[in-house]
């Protein structure tokens, strides 16, 4: 399990319907596939779903970043008692005196609209919706990383169960060796050496068996952590899979995948336009400023005859000096761009191994299942003829328990393999931006049969 699973792991949080769905399902005895798990996770794991609040919260940034540019409309209204008579309103006509009054009751309307900014308006449009197509591409590498994280943990306990079976078909042979060694201690047949060789295999096999069985409860553990709920007893059983047969593309194929398709890329892509917008953004400082205000007022002094007057008029703000401050800003927006740029150019490089790396550990994994085959063949005849060679007087029992654990080391690999195939796959469409709960059903066939929930103890 890699550090991204742990990190699920340790962040989140029990949800409900999950919980349900697979308390139905152990109740009725059903099985748990796959894309049922994979749905489930992405409709209630808690920090998907906070990435997918993340897109609706950046779509209100773009339409903020809009709606600065548009006419603005506002009232006001005030009720204001003065220490001495003032204008009711301003002089009208020439020769006429306006009203005075202590008591001043003003009601307005105001507008302002932008008309020129120096960019920074624009640039605040492009930055905002830069943010929000980098929300969601982080919510398309949080699909992926849920799909894998499910299925790795998924196909991890189906490892480990069928691993505890083989150890407990281990246990039955070891106590079956240990009455056959007894018996043919009692005749002299044998030394008292190799039956505490039996006793502490057979020992060291049960403790072996439950510490598979423990990690086999903490990938339970996991994957409904990773679902957004706390597990049910009993457990569901889980529908098994096998990898499927499908065509290996070239590694050139990948790289350009990745190059197109992984978030990571495309979000750091996307900082540095962001990072473009901001130096902008910062330079429109020393750039003026135009707006167009107007208002409408009614104003009354104590005897409540209201009396209208308006205002309209452009607004020109030039910066002058500002002690440095604008030139520091500049230079620290470029900066943070060129920053951004050396960000791009280590992600690019870094996918680029993660891609080899990927498609290495899956040519890996092909081959050692074709080594575990014949090894476990060639381990299976080996403790066919030692076991003969004992029924027949002429061998020994170290022998027999000597290919017994050859065996059981070939079938732990043999499991191990089947495992890597299906999680190399995995994280090879990981590392080229592909993966998708479609993709990795595609990926695997069921065999038809599930595995159980648990592993059962052994009988002495």
């Amino acid at each position: 399990m890699n550090s991204h699973v742990h990190a699920a792991w340790r962040q989140l949080l029990p949800g409900a319907a999950f919980a349900v769905a697979v308390h139905a399902a152990a109740a009725q005895g059903a099985t748990l596939t796959l894309p049922d798990a994979i749905h489930q996770a992405l409709a209630n794991n808690p920090q998907y779903l906070s990435q997918q609040l993340e897109i609706d919260r950046s779509g209100s940034a773009v339409a903020a970043a809009r709606a600065a540019g548009r006419p603005q409309l506002g009232g006001s209204a005030s009720a204001m008692r003065f220490g001495y008579p003032t204008f009711v309103h301003g002089i009208r006509a020439p020769g006429v005196f306006p009203p005075l009054d202590k008591n001043i009751i003003d009601l307005g309307l105001t507008f302002k609209l932008p008309l020129y900014t120096g960019g920074r308006l624009e640039k605040g449009i492009v930055l905002a919706e830069l943010g929000q197509q980098m929300a969601r591409e982080r919510e398309r590498l949080g699909v992926q990383e849920l799909s894998f994280n499910v299925s790795t943990v998924y196909f991890k306990i189906q490892q480990l169960d069928a691993l505890a079976q083989v150890y407990a078909a281990r246990i039955t042979s070891l106590q079956a060796q240990q009455r056959r060694a007894a018996l043919m201690r009692d005749s002299g047949k044998t030394g008292k050496l190799e039956t505490l060789r039996i006793g502490t295999l057979l020992t060291k096999a049960r403790h072996d068996r439950l510490q598979i069985e423990n990690r086999g409860l903490e990938a339970w553990t996991l994957l409904y952590q990773l679902a957004g709920s706390a597990g049910p007893e009993p457990r569901p059983a889980l529908l098994r899979y096998a990898a499927a047969a499908a065509p290996m593309p070239s590694l050139e194929h990948w790289r350009q995948q990745a190059l197109s398709q992984r978030p990571e890329l495309q979000i750091a892509r996307h900082q540095r336009a962001a990072g473009l917008a901001r130096e902008d953004i910062a330079r429109a400082g020393n750039r003026p400023e135009v707006v167009l205000l107007s208002g409408l007022h009614e104003r009354s002094g104590g005897d409540t005859h209201f009396y209208t007057d308006w205002s309209v008029g452009l607004q020109l703000s030039v910066p002058l000096f500002d002690g440095g401050l604008r030139r520091a800003q500049v230079d620290q927006a470029a900066t943070a761009r060129r920053q951004t740029e050396l960000a791009l150019q280590q992600v690019r490089l870094e996918i680029d191994k993660q891609v080899e790396d990927a498609w290495n550990a899956n040519a890996e994994a092909q081959s050692r299942l074709l080594v575990t085959a014949t090894s476990i063949g060639e381990a299976s005849e080996a403790l066919a003829i030692e076991t003969l060679k004992v029924e027949q007087g002429v061998g020994v029992m170290t022998d027999v328990l000597s290919a017994e654990t050859a065996l059981l080391g070939a079938q732990a690999d043999r499991l191990q393999a089947q495992f890597d195939i299906i999680t190399t796959r995995l994280g090879l469409l990981r590392a080229a931006g592909v993966l998708s709960p479609e993709q990795v059903v595609a990926l695997v066939a069921p065999q038809g049969t599930a595995s159980e929930a648990g592993t059962k103890g052994d009988k002495p």
